[in-house]
């Protein structure tokens, strides 16, 4: 009897035993496969954020931004003031980076003082923005600091970097699929992200410094006395300390005007040479 307690005993403790190593086989395996979908995921951001998108692509994706840009201000019905910046806006673009980039310069109808830029070479200026200004070569250094956000692609880093595209499709898998991974989905996300950026948190201190210094460098390979945004800087500095609504936006969403002067120096001695072009201005403007 007491053998057959512990055979008994021991076949108990045997299944205990199995049962608890399948249980803990069990574990292993869940956590072995919730370690493959987070390297899957993982793996599936790093794609996103090493992505190299194509120019049809960049564009593409400029379109929905810029859509959402125009959804929040009209477009100036001044053809001659379209005209006029898409001319100084292309000249401009020649002395960066990417001058073969299908480029276009639209002027906004609105008294909040801004510029924006997108993916794909979409670039805006306010009305508010240019009553800021006195002479064309101000507006070329403006337009020189939207296009340099482009060739540096700062606002397509941040859509990268918010795992935006990651978030929401497997590059490879949709390309491989339908050609294309830009659904409805992501571009609402795109737009939403840009949004933010160009609206509400602003692009870093540091980019915004870069396009400055660049873009200063562009209009003044143009042959612009490009060292005149600095009056333009100014302007918007005395206005924003004044409490003037215009600016309200555009201060929230850049560094202060006397650090971006003050990041300009450096530059401007070469910036000084060049044409101010102010008799042009006015006939384009007024």
């Amino acid at each position: 009897m007491n053998r057959t307690k512990m055979l008994v005993g021991t076949v108990m403790a045997l299944f205990v035993a199995a049962s608890a190593a399948q249980a803990q086989w069990r574990d292993i395996l869940n956590k072995v496969d919730a370690n493959r979908d987070k390297l899957k995921k993982t793996a599936k951001v790093a794609t996103a954020m090493t992505h190299e998108f194509s120019e049809k692509e960049e564009t593409d994706i400029g379109r929905i931004v810029a859509a959402r840009i125009l959804a929040t201000y009209p477009l100036s019905s001044n053809e001659k003031l379209q005209k006029y910046a898409t001319l100084v806006g292309n000249t401009v673009a020649v002395y960066s980076p990417r001058p073969s980039l299908d480029w276009h310069f639209s002027v906004l109808d609105s008294e909040v003082v801004n510029a924006f830029s997108t993916p794909g070479g979409y670039i805006f200026v306010t009305t508010g923005a240019l009553t800021q200004m006195h002479s064309e070569a101000e507006l070329a250094a403006v337009l020189g600091h939207e296009i340099a956000h482009t060739t540096q692609k700062h606002i397509l880093n941040e859509i990268k970097r918010n795992n935006v595209i990651a978030a929401g499709v497997d590059l490879a898998q949709s390309k491989a699929s339908s050609g294309s991974w830009l659904n409805d989905d992501i571009a609402r996300k795109i737009g939403q992200t840009a949004y933010e950026k160009l609206f509400t948190t602003g692009l870093s201190r540091q980019d915004e410094l870069e396009a400055d210094r660049l873009g200063l460098g562009f209009a003044t390979d143009a042959g612009y006395r490009a060292s005149a945004v600095v009056g333009f800087l100014e302007s918007l500095g005395k206005l924003g300390k004044e409490g003037n609504g215009t600016v309200k936006q555009f201060t929230a969403t850049h560094p202060t005007a006397d650090d971006r002067i003050a990041a300009l120096r450096p530059a401007v001695s070469r910036a000084e040479q060049g044409q101010l072009l102010a008799e042009r201005w006015d006939e384009w403007t007024k």
